[in-house]
């Protein structure tokens, strides 16, 4: 479970039901073809705009978005780049097939074997950027279907209103249903709102953090293998590496460092 993202709802949630609760009744915000127009008409509105694939991709995303995200540790890769650099100055970039073994990430073993291939840098860096530029791409796409469901609820809960109003203005002749019929029309209006505001909205955002993520992960991979391979000093990837992340990380880094060279 990732703990900001269901504290957010659960927090956003509370405060509305609330304050509803402090004027009145829950049971008045409930309205089930209310939810039908919004929640329904943003689904397939979005199949409209995507294939199928690409919403299936989505609706697992905003599910993800609610389980702890798979960890892109900085620190711990440049440091397994850097041991890797070492071996490859000390023994040769040969020796490093006998080491792809205990590298855990899929992507750093394949970038690591054209390296002992020899195959030419410039390829490798070609190879390696189309797999990070692909990975951002893919999830861009799904973001922007997350972004586009986000954006259509308001505009159903509108649609929604305009229903509302319509059947409303239908039966003028009976007061007493004035004020019912008017609170039904302007709930589906509430409900975009808030599902847009509390739910899609946020978790496009939420998705858009983690494509960044994973992409920064990538890329410092990228950079690593290819400095591997031109033959730079590992001190001096190392500096180039940090660069990528926090001062404060850095000095974490330098510390953890520090620390292990006054074990050995």
């Amino acid at each position: 479970m990732e703990k900001a993202t269901f504290f957010g709802t659960v927090a956003v949630s509370v405060l509305i039901a609330a304050s509803i609760m402090m004027a009145g009744s829950l049971k008045a915000f409930f309205d089930i073809p209310s939810i039908i127009i919004v929640f329904g008409g943003g689904l397939f509105s979005m199949y409209i705009a995507y294939n199928a694939e690409t919403v299936t991709k989505a609706l697992y995303m905003i599910k993800q978005s609610y389980m702890a995200p798979d960890e892109f540790d900085y620190l711990k890769i440049i440091s397994t780049i850097l041991s890797t650099a070492d071996v490859a100055r000390k023994e040769g970039v040969l020796a490093l097939d006998a080491k792809m073994s205990e590298i855990d990430n899929e992507y750093m073993r394949r970038a690591l074997q054209m390296v002992v291939d020899g195959v030419d840098i410039a390829l490798i860096e070609e190879v390696l950027m189309t797999e990070v530029d692909a990975t951002a791409n893919r999830h861009t796409e799904v973001k922007s279907a997350i972004d586009f469901f986000g954006a259509s609820l308001p505009a159903f809960g509108m649609i929604g209103t305009v229903m509302g109003l319509v059947l409303l203005l239908g039966n003028l002749d009976d007061p007493a249903a004035i004020g019912p019929n008017m609170a039904v029309a302007l709930i589906t209006t509430f409900y975009g709102a808030v599902a847009a505001n509390v739910l899609f909205i946020p978790l496009g955002k939420k998705v858009d953090q983690r494509n960044n993520i994973e992409s920064l992960y990538l890329e410092i991979i990228a950079r690593g293998c290819l400095m591997i391979a031109s033959g730079i000093h590992p001190r001096i990837i190392q500096e180039r590496l940090l660069a990528y992340v926090s001062q404060k990380d850095r000095g974490r880094f330098n510390e953890i460092h520090l620390a292990k060279e006054l074990k050995e």
